[in-house]
């Protein structure tokens, strides 16, 4: 039994078995040519990766040299071949020179059949909804830059991978406009990404990757431009340009069933999916991108290997359904029951440890926004998870500089040193927050329910606090302020201090400002409700 699915728990089913019929052979015993030259293909994950605890995806295998000749009886008598993707990606050893790529066709037999195959018209729609007003002015098709080539390994491509379209050995160089926006998504967006990722896929995966996709470049510019935009005086047209672009190549695509096992393409649509989440506003985002990031996530658990870019996508995707979840008190609508979430307390390293704390936010907001009557049973669950949680975490995250407010300080100064113990505590506060607010066992009425809301307020009222001084303390990592607003927006009202709320008001405004998400229509409700803003309608 294979070790994948040992992990996954499900029956490992091989496709073909052979067996010698006898165990000797006669002298005129046909036996099929085989080249000279071979060249051996190793398509570990953890070799490109440098994670020795995952699986290969691929076992080694013998692909012909493109110097060889095939004998063709030979090839009628082998019969059909099996393989994993459309396009096979062979390294071949150049000397002097670095490796460089070849793209052999699979064989017409051969085809993967995903467990399930979400419509890939639907997927289309979803995108072509999302699309945003595009500039007249005409561009010009930059090749994919030739960037890390000797940094890191080549990676190899997903299962069923379409995206890798035809290009050149030798890539030219961006110009230098491109180049800006390239660094800028490596140095300033990428970190966004990468919270809960050991490797720090989007980051050095996702560049590489990049190279070999067309559609995984332009979506690199279209967030940096776009960024910038919002942030500095940088041409607000040039995202819009580069978004109608990748989606120039990934639509025509979407017509087939093998595109949403692409994790090229899965990475593409997490990164559109941050550029839509900058342009929307309160009650007015589309989700088209996000539509399409169910789609690549409900192929199931054969493109979710630990370590994989479809991983760390997931895990990302899952944070963007969340922050779209809380902003229209929705339930989650991605998918929860990939071997790859974990909600165990076992020891693990941090990185697990945020994962789970992002997982269970998902099962409170599904359980807070549900259609479905709230259970007490169910409460109890998610607040006992809490509670181990909470007595269960490494001792990392702690912070290592606490202090509490002192006199006209609205939050404690609470200081943390990786960017993973920020999103995996403020995840774990707003689902405390979450499950105060619906808590059904307070009374609703009766001598008890007064001094039951009074401890609901209090305690809402201190882990706003904290989630807030989280984010004010913690700035290097942009996604402390982004997770602090989403607090602010949700009980923000409660607060009735001036100095609480401009506090707050500062904090919404620096997501804007510096991180280019918008917050103006939440700092408009809540001046509204605080009542800095006269003849407020209740609307």
């Amino acid at each position: 039994m294979c070790s994948r699915c040992l992990h996954s728990g499900r029956e490992c089913k091989l496709a073909f078995k052979f067996k010698s019929a006898k165990d000797s052979f006669r002298r005129n015993q046909r036996w099929l040519k085989t080249p000279r030259r071979l060249t051996y293909i190793d398509e570990t994950t953890s070799l490109i990766l440098g994670n020795s605890a995952v699986e290969a995806l691929h076992p080694h295998e013998i692909a012909q040299s493109p110097t060889s000749t095939r004998d063709d009886a030979s090839e009628k008598s082998n019969g059909p071949v099996q393989d994993a993707s459309d396009y096979r990606t062979t390294v071949t050893p150049d000397a002097g020179q670095d490796h460089r790529l070849h793209h052999h066709q699979q064989s017409p037999h051969s085809r993967v059949v995903p467990r399930s195959e979400p419509s890939p018209t639907a997927i289309s729609s979803s995108i072509e909804r999302s699309s945003v007003s595009v500039s007249d002015s005409p561009s010009s098709h930059v090749p994919a830059p030739n960037v890390g080539r000797g940094s890191l390994p080549t990676p190899t491509r997903s299962v069923g991978s379409l995206s890798h379209l035809p290009l050149q050995d030798t890539f030219s160089l961006m110009n230098e406009t491109e180049a800006q926006l390239f660094r800028h998504y490596v140095q300033r967006l990428a970190v966004c990404l990468d919270l809960t990722d050991p490797l720090r896929t989007f980051e050095l995966v996702v560049p590489q990757r990049a190279t070999m996709c067309p559609t995984l470049l332009k979506a690199i510019y279209a967030i940096s431009a776009r960024h910038l935009s919002q942030t500095s005086e940088y041409d607000p047209l040039a995202s819009n340009r580069y978004h109608d672009e990748c989606l120039g190549y990934l639509i025509p695509m979407l017509n087939n069933s093998y595109t949403v096992s692409d994790e090229n393409l899965f990475a593409a649509t997490i990164i559109l999916r941050m550029l839509e989440e900058m342009d929307a506003s309160s009650g007015q985002d589309n989700h088209g991108h996000l539509l399409g990031i169910h789609a690549f996530v409900n192929v199931g658990d054969q493109i979710m290997l630990p370590g994989s870019l479809s991983a760390a996508s997931y895990w990302v995707g899952l944070r963007q359904e969340i922050y779209s979840a809380i902003s229209t008190q929705s339930p989650v609508k991605m998918t929860l029951e990939h071997f790859i979430v974990d909600r165990s307390f076992e020891p693990t390293d941090d990185y697990t440890w945020s994962n789970r704390a992002v997982v269970n936010l998902a099962d409170v907001l599904n359980f807070c926004f549900s259609d479905v009557a709230p259970s007490n049973a169910r409460w109890v669950y998610l607040n006992e998870q809490c509670m181990r949680w909470d007595e269960t975490h490494p001792p990392s995250f702690d912070p290592f500089f606490f202090k509490e407010r002192e006199g006209s300080a609205a939050f404690p100064q609470i200081w943390y040193h990786s960017s993973c113990h920020v999103i995996g505590v403020q995840h774990h506060i707003l689902a405390q927050l979450f499950l105060a607010q619906f808590d059904p066992t307070i009374p609703r009425v009766g001598t008890k329910r007064a001094d039951a809301v009074k401890r609901m307020t209090k305690r809402i009222d201190d882990l706003v606090r904290q989630i807030c001084g989280i984010g004010a303390c913690n700035q290097w990592t942009p996604p402390a302020l982004f997770t602090a607003s989403m607090g602010i927006a949700m009980f923000g009202d409660r607060f009735d201090e001036r100095a609480d709320q401009e506090a707050m008001l500062d904090v919404l405004r620096k997501t804007e400002t510096n991180h280019a998400r918008p917050t103006k229509a939440i700092q408009q409700q809540l001046m509204r409700v605080w009542g800095w803003i006269p003849n407020y309608d209740g609307g």
